[in-house]
C-alpha cells in the first residue's frame, strides 16, 4: 500500500498522542508529515512523541500548514470540538481525506452543513467511533442480529470513566467542548459540554449493534460530584428506541480519580464501558475493559489497589481497526469509511436531546 501523507490539525483530543505512538493495526500506512497546534505545550508534547522520526514539520497555526504541504494526502482534525467545522471546511478546500475526531461538532447546524458537502466530497471522510472494532461489542452485534437472543426488550450501556477534565483541562471548558456557554439549566452555573459530550459511544454502539433509532430522552443529573468544574460530570438517560425497545445510558464521569501528575489507570476503574441486551430468548453481557491486575508496592503511584488493562488487539486482518478501515478505504481498499458523518451527528442529536430534556426537565422526542 502507497504511504498516505498525513497532517495532524490540533492534539487536543487525548487520542491523537496515541495515534502519534502508533496505536491501531495498519498505522504503518501513516507517514506523519507535520503537525500544528496553537498551544505550544501540547505541540511540544507531539515534537517529543515524534522525536524519532525525522522531517516532521511543525506549526502553530493549521492553516500554515495546509499552505506548507501541498504534498499531503490526507489530515487528522484533533481539535477541540469548537475548531472542528472550520478545520474540516479548510481540508475540503484542499481535498483532503479526513480523519475527525470525536465528536464532529456539538452544534448541529455544523453537523448538517458538513454532511451535505461530504455528500459530493469525493474523499474519505471518517469519524472517529473505535468501539466497532472492540471484539466484544462486535460479537455482540453478530449474535443479536443473528436472531439469538430473540425479540429485543431492553438496552443497557454505560460509558463511565474518571474525569478527563483533570488531565486535559480544555475537555472542561464549555466554550472548547460544547462551544458556547449554555447553562445545563437555567440559572445553573454549570454548563453543556461534560459528560455527556465527552461520551458520543453509547448512542452509536446502539444504534450500531441493533440498527435501531433513538425515538425517545430523557435525562437527569444532579449537583457535580467535582464542584470545580464548569460543566456536568455526570448524567443518566432513559427512553425508547425503534419498536419500544426500553434503553438506558450511563455516559458520566463517575469514577473518581486520584490526584497524581499524569493520568494513569487508578483504582477505582478510570474507564468502564458495560452493555446488556435482554432480548425475549436470551440474554448478553459484556464489559470492554474486562482485565484486571492488582499492583502491590509502595513504588507505584496507586499501591496495593486494582486496576483495569483494556482487552488487547485480537489477531485481526490490518483493515480491522479504526485507522486501519480509513488506510484502507483512502487506498481503496474497501468501499467506504466504518464510520461516518452521519453516524456522529445521530449520536450528536440523541446527545444535544438528553441536554435539551434536563433543561427543560421533560422527554425529547427525535
Amino acid at each position: 500500500m502507497k504511504k498516505i501523507r498525513m497532517m495532524i490539525a490540533g492534539t487536543a483530543n487525548p487520542h491523537v498522542p496515541l495515534y502519534l505512538r502508533g496505536a491501531g493495526r495498519n498505522v504503518e500506512a501513516l507517514e506523519i508529515v507535520a503537525v500544528s497546534d496553537f498551544d505550544a505545550v501540547r505541540l511540544g508534547q507531539a515534537s517529543e512523541i515524534l522525536s524519532g522520526r525525522p522531517g516532521i514539520r511543525y506549526y502553530h497555526d493549521y492553516r500554515a500548514m495546509f499552505e506548507a504541504h501541498p504534498e499531503a494526502d490526507a489530515v487528522m482534525i484533533g481539535s477541540d470540538n469548537v475548531d472542528h467545522f472550520e478545520m474540516f471546511k479548510a481540508a475540503v478546500e484542499r481535498r483532503l481525506h479526513i480523519y475527525m475526531m470525536k465528536v464532529i461538532s456539538m452544534d448541529e447546524d455544523e453537523c448538517r452543513r458538513m454532511i451535505e458537502i461530504g455528500r459530493s466530497y469525493d474523499r474519505v471522510v471518517q469519524c472517529e467511533l473505535e468501539l466497532h472494532f472492540c471484539p466484544q461489542f462486535a460479537y455482540a452485534r453478530k449474535l443479536y442480529r443473528s436472531g439469538a437472543l430473540g425479540e429485543l426488550k431492553s438496552v443497557y450501556l454505560t460509558n463511565i470513566s474518571q474525569s478527563p477534565c483533570n488531565y486535559f483541562p480544555n475537555w472542561g471548558d464549555p466554550l472548547l467542548s460544547y462551544g458556547k456557554r449554555m447553562p445545563l439549566r437555567p440559572g445553573a452555573a454549570v454548563f453543556r459540554g461534560g459528560a455527556i459530550t465527552d461520551h458520543p459511544h453509547p448512542y452509536d454502539l446502539i444504534r450500531w449493534i441493533t440498527g435501531r433509532e433513538f425515538r425517545t430522552v430523557n435525562a437527569v443529573s444532579a449537583r457535580n460530584q467535582r464542584a470545580r468544574l464548569a460543566v456536568e460530570d455526570h448524567a443518566a438517560l432513559t427512553g425508547e428506541l425503534d419498536g419500544g425497545v426500553k434503553y438506558f445510558v450511563n455516559p458520566s464521569c463517575s469514577n473518581l480519580e486520584e490526584e497524581v501528575p499524569a493520568r494513569r489507570l487508578l483504582w477505582p476503574k478510570s474507564l468502564e464501558c458495560n452493555l446488556k441486551l435482554t432480548g425475549s430468548l436470551g440474554y448478553f453481557a459484556c464489559d470492554y475493559f474486562d482485565r484486571h491486575v492488582y499492583i502491590v508496592g509502595k513504588n507505584f503511584a496507586s499501591p496495593d489497589r486494582l486496576i483495569a488493562d483494556s482487552t488487547p488487539e485480537l489477531p485481526a486482518p490490518a483493515g480491522a481497526s479504526l485507522i486501519g478501515s480509513f488506510a484502507a478505504a483512502v487506498a481503496g481498499e474497501r468501499p467506504g469509511p466504518e464510520s461516518t458523518l452521519e453516524d456522529s451527528f445521530a449520536a450528536v442529536r440523541v446527545m444535544n436531546a438528553a441536554y435539551d430534556s434536563i433543561y427543560r426537565n421533560t422527554t425529547i422526542e427525535l
